[in-house]
């Protein structure tokens, strides 16, 4: 108890200044740990090793892609609440109409896991594919179309806001 007053038997501010320091820090941390446990929202990439020593194929299959010469356009259309519109048009490099064997688009959600949806793109009219589907948020989604078409895959990504 000596310790903690001065020579003339008042209490002494020093040591009291420090423990507080060690408070101050220690209600700092704990403040930055709640809020990172509280706030992950889950998203990680799976098999991201794998997929980066795959890098060279990707590559060379966007180069594939490149020389077929396809003209695709990607779209979604959304009006607030309700289902919102996705919409792809395949062309070749004369800009004739497509006819792939089987289109699909992914939504991703790239801030939050769990809300990803893939769903079949149908045909409508030459070239023309495209389906309706309920999105579970508004914000940002990556939208990502592939259409198989003589044994190969062509796909084409968009980032869409949803209001």
């Amino acid at each position: 108890m000596r310790r903690l007053l001065d020579r003339t038997g008042k209490l002494a501010w020093g040591p009291w200044v420090f423990f507080a320091m060690f408070g101050v820090v220690i209600l700092a941390n704990g403040v930055m740990v709640f809020f990172a446990m509280t706030s992950w929202t889950g998203l990680e990439t799976r098999g991201a090793y794998e997929k980066g020593l795959a890098y060279n194929k990707t590559l060379q299959a966007e180069r594939d892609q490149e020389t077929l010469g396809w003209q695709v356009e990607i779209g979604l259309t959304a009006e607030g609440a309700g289902p919102a519109r996705i919409e792809a048009r395949f062309r070749d490099r004369d800009g004739r109409p497509l006819k792939p064997e089987t289109v699909t688009a992914r939504l991703i959600r790239p801030t939050h896991e769990g809300y990803d949806l893939t769903v079949p793109l149908l045909a409508e009219s030459a070239g023309r594919y495209g389906t309706e589907v309920d999105l579970p948020l508004a914000g940002q989604w990556d939208l990502r179309v592939s259409a198989e078409h003589g044994g190969g895959i062509y796909q084409a990504q968009r980032r869409v806001v949803v209001p």
